[in-house]
């Protein structure tokens, strides 16, 4: 009998806590993230560990956790199957919870599709127990709890002990700001219950710039909702392509072979920083048009515009609080998966969705001057 039970206030207390890729070549990936981006590799599981079907790293910057596993052989078809459909993406978002089979139960009573009923995994370092939903096309949320578990990560990871040469240049990456992700059309709706349900959170914020028709009025072609738990510990990010109009939301639905997990952001305490040095790591990030910068001197002449442009860096405004944002290009083959950078300045806590207005005004600017 359960005697641990949770009260309302405990299902507001939620965080993520690792986000799990599944990858052709695990080791290379991961190599790429501690070269690139400053991560340190702290935790090993593969058959040298006794996992025989799989090889995975638990890799760590601050308060960012990610794992990232390849297959060891053939019949590992889980992550075999997803690879081939996907590419290299993520998989799962684990959130760390208080007493995992309560909380599943209540959020199966509010619509959660189950993948894995609460089940326990142990070693000579306690227990953990865990459990699934699905989410999307092919992805799933990890409900994780580690309160009787001493050791590194979870049970099957032993320290690595390889140095990758992790003395690199410190990247000042400290945390997971939000995940967005790519949907298909009519299911943001859906969505935007269950992950509210599921989290017990609320959306905060809609942008809706579709067109009415095809060679309608020009605009952005995008639905968005950002959803958002009491704390601001858990924001998701949905996002819905135009039917009138080709934008990359429905080229991530195309080459990543269905819905799933467009990108994450990551908190930097110098977001400028951070552009350095992982330019400096090789790392490439998206441009954007002169006029952008332009526009945004002349609505707000008292920031330092011209060290925006210099690091490429995004800039909203809200009265005295400022998001700083910069996006990479897709890390991988596919025009799928990329990452985000962030610097909220005076406890800017929105998500810069006026950037995506003046991005585009600034966008359209350049084309009509082309086309003069």
């Amino acid at each position: 009998m359960n005697t641990e039970k949770l009260i309302e206030s405990d299902f507001l207390k939620i965080k993520y806590d690792f986000i799990e890729y599944y990858v052709g070549m695990a080791k290379m990936v991961t190599y790429w993230h501690v070269k690139a981006l400053g991560f340190k590799v702290v935790a090993y599981c593969g058959p040298e560990t006794g996992c025989p079907d799989k090889c995975s790293y638990f890799i760590v910057k601050n308060d960012i956790k990610l794992v990232l596993t390849s297959a060891s052989q053939p019949s590992s078809y889980k992550v075999v199957s997803f690879v081939d459909l996907h590419g290299n993406g993520i998989k799962k978002v684990a959130v760390r919870i208080k007493n995992v089979p309560d909380f599943f139960e209540k959020v199966l009573e509010k619509g959660a599709i189950p993948l894995q009923f609460p089940y326990t995994v142990s070693d000579d370092q306690g227990k953990v127990t865990m459990a699934s939903v699905k989410i999307f096309d092919d992805n799933e949320i990890v409900f994780v709890d580690y309160d009787k578990y001493d050791g590194i990560f979870l049970p099957g990871y032993e320290p690595y002990e390889n140095n990758w040469g992790n003395d690199v240049e410190e990247s000042y990456l400290t945390e997971i700001d939000h995940i967005a992700s790519a949907l298909r059309i009519n299911e943001i709706k859906i969505w935007e219950k269950y992950f509210n349900n599921i989290f017990y959170s609320k959306t905060v914020a809609s942008f809706d710039e579709r067109q009415s028709s095809v060679g309608g009025e020009s605009k952005i072609g995008m639905y968005l909702k950002v959803l958002q738990t009491e704390d601001k510990q858990i924001n998701n990010v949905l996002v819905e392509p135009d039917k009138y109009k080709n934008t990359q939301v429905q080229l991530f639905i195309e080459q990543n072979y269905g819905t799933g997990i467009q990108h994450i952001a990551f908190s930097s305490t110098n977001i400028f920083k951070s552009v350095a040095v992982l330019k400096k790591n090789g790392v490439k990030f998206t441009a954007y048009p002169d006029s952008y910068y332009q526009n945004l001197k002349a609505k707000y002449p008292h920031l330092e515009v011209e060290k925006f442009q210099k690091y490429g860096v995004l800039c909203d405004v809200v009265e005295d609080a400022l998001l700083l944002q910069v996006f990479t290009v897709p890390i991988g083959d596919r025009a799928t998966f990329f990452y985000e950078i962030v610097q909220r300045i005076n406890h800017y806590d929105g998500f810069g969705l006026d950037n995506i207005h003046a991005l585009f005004e600034a966008l359209e600017e350049e084309i009509m001057v082309k086309n003069d």
